[in-house]
This record gives C-alpha cells, sequence and structure tokens, in this order.
C-alpha cells in the first residue's frame, strides 16, 4: 500500500524539509505503508533556495551555501530514501494522496503564483491535506478566473485540515465547509534522523543564543545583542547569512540545525518554524513579525497565547510556562494526529471495500 504527500520538499528550506520528514514517518510509523513523496518541485523556487544565494561576492556566503547544498543532499539521501514519484497517477498501488503542509495553496507565491498541481489537479487518487496554508494570500485577493477551479479541486477531497484561521477561513468562503485547523507536522512527531549522532556535522556549541532569520530591524539587532552581551551568551545564525553577527553558520544540514535550537539558551527567530521547533523543543523564545509569515504564525500564537513573545521596544524578560503551556499543546498533538488517522484509515477501509 502507498500513501503519497504532495508538498515542498525539494527545497534547502529546513522548516519545509522537517515537516515533511515528520509526515511522512508519522504515517509509516502508525500505517502499514510506504510512503511516496513528490519529485515536482516550481523551478523558480529550487533556484531562489539553492542557486540564488551562491550569486554573491561574500565567498563566505558562496562557500557556505555549497556546502549546506551538499549537506542537506546526503541528508535527504537518508532521510527521504529515494522514496519519490515522478507523475501523480503513476503509482498503481496508491491509495491516498496527502496534500500539506506548508504554503502550497498560496496562490500568490512569490516564486510560481498559482500552482494547480497543489490543488490536486490530474490526480485521480482519493485525496485529503494536513496542515496547508495560503501563506499571506487572503479569500479577497483570489482572482476571479481561478476561484471556480479551486473550488472544483476541493470538491474532490474527501476531508481538509489546515494550519491557521486565515485558510481556514479561504476554504470555508470558497466550498461553504469548516476544515479542521491542525498543528504543524513538526509538533506531532520527532524522526529518528534527528537524534541520530552521526548526522550532526558541526559540533554544537555551550551557552549560546540562535539567530534563526533575517527580519530584525537595527532595533531589534540592538535589543538581542544587548539581551545576550548580558547573559555571557555567544551568538550564532544558522540558515542564514546576518551581516551584523560575526557567527553564521550557513552549513548545517537539518538534523544539525535541529540540535542547534534543542541546545540553545534561547532561540530569536522570524521565522513560522523557529517558532513550532522552539515550543516543541521547550526553548525560550523571542520572534519578530515578518509580514510575509504574519497569517500563518498568528493562530499558534493565538491558540498558546505567546504574543508577548514579540520584540519590540523591548524583551520580556518573563520565561514561558512551558508545564502550562504543555498541556494546552498535548491536546491539539491529539487532534492532529487523530485527523490523520482517522481520514487514512477512512480512506483504506474504502478501498478495500
Amino acid at each position: 500500500m502507498i500513501i503519497k504527500i504532495v508538498t515542498y520538499n525539494n527545497s534547502t528550506n529546513y522548516g519545509a524539509l522537517l515537516q515533511c520528514l515528520c509526515l511522512k514517518d508519522f504515517i509509516e510509523d502508525n500505517f502499514d505503508c510506504s510512503v511516496k513523496l513528490n519529485r515536482y518541485h516550481p523551478s523558480k523556487l529550487i533556484f531562489a533556495e539553492k542557486y540564488r544565494p551562491l550569486i554573491t561576492k561574500n565567498f563566505r556566503k558562496f562557500f557556505g551555501t555549497i556546502k549546506k547544498n551538499l549537506n542537506i543532499y546526503y541528508w535527504k539521501k537518508h532521510a527521504f530514501k529515494d522514496q519519490f514519484f515522478e507523475n501523480n497517477n503513476d503509482l498503481k498501488e496508491s491509495v491516498l494522496s496527502i496534500y500539506g503542509s506548508d504554503e502550497i495553496w498560496n496562490f500568490r507565491n512569490a516564486y510560481h503564483g498559482y500552482d494547480p498541481y497543489f490543488f490536486g489537479a490530474n490526480d485521480q487518487e482519493k485525496k485529503i491535506s494536513y496542515a496547508a496554508s495560503i501563506g499571506r494570500s487572503t479569500y479577497s485577493l483570489l482572482p476571479a478566473n481561478i476561484k471556480s477551479e479551486i473550488f472544483n479541486y476541493f470538491e474532490k477531497f474527501q476531508n481538509i485540515s489546515v494550519r491557521d484561521k486565515n485558510t481556514a477561513e479561504f476554504v470555508h468562503k470558497l466550498i461553504n465547509k469548516e476544515p479542521q485547523i491542525v498543528l504543524d507536522p513538526t509538533l506531532i512527531y520527532t524522526p529518528k534522523i534527528l537524534e541520530d549522532q552521526k548526522f550532526i556535522s558541526r559540533y554544537v556549541e555551550n551557552d549560546y543564543a540562535i539567530i534563526y532569520g533575517t527580519v530584525f530591524s537595527q532595533q531589534q539587532q540592538t535589543i538581542i545583542k544587548d539581551y545576550c552581551n548580558k547573559r555571557k551568551l555567544k551568538m550564532i545564525s544558522v540558515g542564514y547569512n546576518n551581516l551584523w553577527l560575526e557567527h553564521n553558520h550557513l552549513d548545517l544540514n537539518p538534523t544539525t540545525f535541529y540540535n542547534y535550537i534543542k541546545n540553545s539558551k534561547v532561540v530569536f527567530t522570524s521565522m513560522f518554524h523557529g517558532v513550532m521547533l522552539s515550543t516543541k523543543l521547550a526553548k525560550q523564545f523571542y520572534f519578530t513579525m515578518d509580514p510575509i509569515r504574519k497569517n500563518k504564525v498568528q493562530t499558534f500564537l493565538d491558540n498558546f497565547d505567546l504574543y508577548d513573545r514579540e520584540i519590540k521596544n523591548e524583551i520580556n524578560d518573563k520565561d514561558i510556562d512551558f508545564e502550562d503551556l504543555n498541556k494546552n499543546l498535548k491536546k491539539h498533538i491529539f487532534n492532529s494526529r487523530e485527523f490523520l488517522i482517522q481520514n487514512i484509515d477512512n480512506c483504506i477501509k474504502n478501498e478495500t471495500l
């Protein structure tokens, strides 16, 4: 039995890779099946992530990007084990396609815009979505010429789940159905490779703060530096070259990246998955509100009352009460897992009737 996942996986973005792996491994751990991943990835998005960072006069960034691409390629060979399919209807034993997670439904994506592939075009299998998102798009911005097309695609889904209220509103207004809001896959499962020491490609240091992302104003940079200097924390940027920092680790594979967050004292991030992983690993964290990611992260901040972690004119010194937060998180994890298990079970049962 084969279950397909359609998402962003041909990527060098840590969040995209980890959400895909967590969903894949969760399914394989709960069902006697093989999970296959879509090989298709929009060419402009591939260029933006893998090759555009190479167009630079900064030699450290250039060689760091080459090393990152190679490290991720090696890591993916072990994490995904060549479990890919080319075309939607190539796999005769496939019983279900799962669309998501990530913002695959963002019809205003800067790199590929509206892409029918991610809405199930030419896919004859039963379909559900898990934690899909439209990102910064909104229903009001949906062009009339594709509204009926997306409506028809959604009508062919057995069930739809999303990861934020903005996407839930989009689905409801389009097809008059209430999709379930679920957690990002990184919060419902921990793949073994993330704890495998042989995939830690760089020594994880002591007494440091992680900076993950690039959307930090000069004032926010000063606030972060003051916070870390006061506590004698080394500041390490992971995945991105922040010129205002001395230490930029651009070449990490996802396992090393995960362990850098896991062993940090505090995390400063402008990234959606920076917030997700900090919460998962019970790390004190602070975030800046990136306009591109605002719609994606707001639902999570609402559900777990985390708006006071935003860096504005100062930093809130009060620690997150993870004992209290985790009680709420466990309920959301249970509901998210149940959505997957029940819907996959239903599709398998219907297939055998």
